[in-house]
């Protein structure tokens, strides 16, 4: 119990820290439906369950890690400019219904969350580290933990995104939808831009 305790915390903290993966559930939230709001959370949460097992799996082969970071970087900054390019041309539309979309534009939303979590470059060594300090993950409890951070992970997103999709804020006056749209799209961009001079430049 004391094992999983640690896990949550210190996995809480990389949840409530903003990154690539809050920027994305955030643009979804733009025009938010349960559909969409659902599906990006669980291909986030699929992802970092995904990049936990890799990381409990190749935690002593350290010496993949760089060329991971550079790749991953690519990818992610490619996923970033694409989403903030898009939402930067979207029109400022309505609020959608809360009603799941279709199975096509849903596991296309899944297919983002999941690209993004994987890409994401601080994912992989936050585990891998984790892992290192608590081999016991690694061993009988390994399954326990990626469950617990799937859980985490689509609870925490599922939440923002129902925050900043409650009429309250949907319905702002359509000049500060344009800036909080515009903010975020540079947000992404901005981000991007970061992930290739750290890691690629």
């Amino acid at each position: 119990m004391p094992l999983l305790a640690s896990l949550a915390l210190s996995y809480a903290l990389v949840l409530v820290a903003p990154g690539p993966n809050l920027l994305i559930v955030l643009r979804v939230a733009v025009r938010p439906s349960w559909g969409r709001l659902l599906s990006v959370a669980a291909g986030i949460a699929s992802g970092a369950a995904i990049a936990s097992y890799l990381a409990a799996i190749g935690a002593k082969t350290l010496t993949m890690l760089d060329d991971l970071d550079m790749w991953s970087s690519v990818v992610l900054s490619s996923i970033l400019f694409f989403s903030a390019v898009r939402l930067a041309r979207r029109p400022l539309a309505g609020t959608p219904p809360q009603q799941l979309g279709s199975d096509r534009l849903s596991l296309r939303l899944y297919g983002l969350g999941l690209a993004t979590a994987l890409s994401n470059p601080l994912s992989v060594p936050f585990f891998v580290g984790l892992y290192l300090a608590q081999p016991d993950f690694r061993t009988g409890m390994g399954e326990v933990a990626t469950c617990i951070i799937f859980l985490m992970a689509f609870s925490w997103f599922t939440l923002v995104g129902c925050v900043f999709s409650i009429p309250a804020i949907q319905q702002l006056d359509t000049f500060w939808a344009k800036i909080a749209q515009t903010v975020l799209s540079a947000a992404m961009g901005l981000y991007g831009l970061i992930l290739l001079y750290k890691h690629v430049l």
